[in-house]
């Protein structure tokens, strides 16, 4: 779908718009609005495309038609199967109004389902004075309406919401050109409405997607833990208290999704390692130590491949770098090294000395947090030592 980069307008949904018979209509009532009119009109067209939100959507809707209009009140439902869901109002609804008729059954509202079936205008000159059923009247007694008109919000020829404006002081009849203006509007608001609609829907299906994702990484994380014999969440922790640090030291939060998938995936390299010399108990020789040094580059292999994970790189390729110039694998130094595997090394680091391993026992907190330091400036960013050990020392749920 093509959509213009800022106002997030979907061009396909204007063209379909374009292509069906009310686009006709849209036309014809243009050239009957006077230019003051459609000055006003073009304003709200600018307003409505300004936001992807559903919410703010139906609030300009309803406040641009009360206002063009020169009314007091008005409300915006839409339409889903048979079921109203109001959007906004005009003014704002008092606390005491009834959360059942915020979710109402299209046929408890007849009038609107009027509108809604014959795709026109309803008009009630005088709602103290007709026929409303039960939910109608509550409606129209605590808004203290008078004269009402239901206009239906029409796309492609269906039905998808429904404005309700009307007086609350004296009768009113509306005339042919303010018809015409609610019609204009309409079909603004209407097309408003799918795209943020279908705004709404593609976020969620991308959020979705993003937690099936994520999912993954937390079971390939697990395998590698188990891969590498560590059985103790040791991933799911170091992964926790990066972005706790990340957080602390200031990092935005659209950055922290990246930096934990990279926690997450920090040795994904060593899939790529022997068993061997992976799971060896004892010292590795010479030419095993490189070979195991070569993880990170083994990352940035796998990971490069993968444009979801791309961003996720830093930690994974550059995790086991130094402050001082003397880690691996291209012995980056200082700010040279990406802030994000700054911030994962010393974790990792506290990490790995306070958990048991098969060739020693776990260390203090104590113990770590004075090796933490000791290796300020050295293995470590100063700032991120500092302010992991404030973190760790502080209480904690």
């Amino acid at each position: 779908m093509t959509h213009d980069e800022k106002t997030g307008i979907s061009y396909t949904n204007i063209m379909n718009f374009m292509e069906q018979p009310e686009f006709e209509t849209y036309k014809k009532l243009t050239t009957r609005i006077p230019a003051k009119g459609l000055s006003t009109l073009l304003k709200v067209s600018s307003s409505l495309a300004s936001t992807m939100d559903l919410a703010q959507v139906l609030q300009i809707a309803i406040e641009s038609e009360v206002d063009l209009l020169g009314l007091g009140t008005g409300a915006i439902y839409t339409l889903e199967d048979k079921t109203l869901y109001l959007g906004a109002t005009v003014p704002t609804l008092p606390p005491q109004f009834p959360d059942e008729f915020r979710c109402a059954h299209l046929d408890d509202h007849p009038h609107v389902k009027e509108a809604i079936s014959t795709k026109a205008p309803v008009y009630l000159h005088d709602a103290r004075t007709v026929s409303l059923s039960a939910a109608e009247k509550i409606i129209v007694d605590s808004r203290e309406l008078v004269s009402i008109l239901y206009f239906p919000l029409l796309l492609k020829e269906s039905a998808i919401g429904v404005f309700i404006i009307g007086t609350t002081d004296k009768t009113r009849q509306f005339t042919d050109s303010e018809i015409d203006l609610s019609y204009i509007l309409s079909f603004q608001v209407s097309l408003a409405i799918a795209n943020a609609q279908l705004y709404k829907k593609a976020q969620e299906a991308i959020t979705d997607l993003t937690r099936a994702y994520d999912a993954t990484l937390e079971g390939w994380s697990h395998v590698l833990d188990m891969r590498d014999h560590v059985t103790d969440q040791h991933t799911q922790r170091v992964a926790d208290l990066t972005i706790a640090l990340a957080i602390r030291m200031g990092i935005p939060e659209s950055e922290l999704g990246h930096i934990r998938r990279g926690a997450l995936l920090h040795d994904i390299g060593k899939m790529a390692i022997p068993d061997a010399i992976l799971q060896k108990p004892d010292k590795l020789s010479e030419i095993e130590q490189i070979i195991m040094q070569s993880h990170p580059e083994k990352a940035y292999q796998i990971l490069s491949q993968i444009d979801y994970l791309a961003p996720a790189m830093d930690i994974p390729y550059c995790h086991h770098e130094r402050w001082d110039g003397a880690g691996y694998p291209r012995k980056l130094k200082g700010e040279e090294i990406p802030l994000a595997a700054r911030l994962f090394a010393v974790v990792d680091v506290f990490d790995a000395l306070t958990s048991d391993r098969p060739y020693r026992e776990a260390w203090s907190k104590e113990k770590a947090l004075r090796h933490i330091q000791e290796q300020s400036g050295k293995h470590f960013f100063p700032d991120a030592a500092k302010a992991f050990s404030e973190m760790i020392q502080e209480p904690r749920e």
